[in-house]
């Protein structure tokens, strides 16, 4: 298991880059997110993970927006932005997902979009997801799972390694990371490259 400062320098260092390797790379799975949520007008949204922001222009400007992560170097590229596209509903915080300072049911969405299997406890960010989103939320995964292939499961054992390096897991469970959090799956879509990643919509449960 990866320590959250491991992960942090990780990511500064990917700050610089990221939207150069990963914009169009992983724009699909960001449009399907937004799509999933279906936001109302004044509803409260977290985006844990929020990166370089790149998510941000695409979300309604009639909501409010909260953007957190554990990376400085990553939301110094996303203030850029909101300044850019003038996203005066958008508040950026340094946050670390596994331990948020936000009271209970604070929002009424919440998205972590490529960001689950790169914190070094995914059960931890999931459950405090659970907890600031309010009963009946919606909460969006946009994420690389273990395949359901055996075949591909074994490969993508094999390159765990190698991928925890650049900062993320290859083998979380879907399946196993949902009923360990009293979640479940109300639609599911692959995205992205080769359908790699899914797009995983959950209404939040406090039962």
């Amino acid at each position: 298991m990866q320590s959250h400062d491991n992960v942090a320098k990780i990511y500064d260092r990917w700050g610089r880059i990221y939207d150069i390797i990963f914009k169009r790379v992983l724009s699909e799975g960001r449009d399907v997110a937004v799509q999933m949520l279906d936001m109302n007008p004044g509803e409260r949204l977290l985006e844990v993970g929020v990166g370089t922001g790149l998510s941000l222009p695409l979300y309604p400007r009639n909501t409010q927006i909260v953007g957190i992560d554990i990376s400085r170097r990553m939301l110094e590229k996303a203030s850029k932005k909101i300044k850019m596209h003038e996203l005066k509903h958008v508040e950026l915080r340094v946050v670390d997902a596994q331990e948020m300072d936000f009271p209970d049911d604070s929002f009424d969405c919440v998205t972590a979009c490529y960001v689950v299997s790169a914190a070094p406890d995914p059960n931890k960010v999931v459950s405090e997801i659970r907890r600031v989103c309010k009963p009946g939320g919606r909460i969006v995964f946009i994420n690389h799972f273990k395949s359901e292939n055996p075949v591909l499961a074994k490969f993508e054992k094999l390159m765990n390694d190698v991928c925890k390096q650049f900062g993320f897991e290859t083998t979380l469970d879907l399946k196993t990371l949902l009923k360990s959090n009293n979640l479940e799956s109300k639609m599911t879509k692959k995205v992205n490259l080769f359908g790699c990643w899914r797009a995983v919509l959950c209404f939040n449960s406090k039962n």
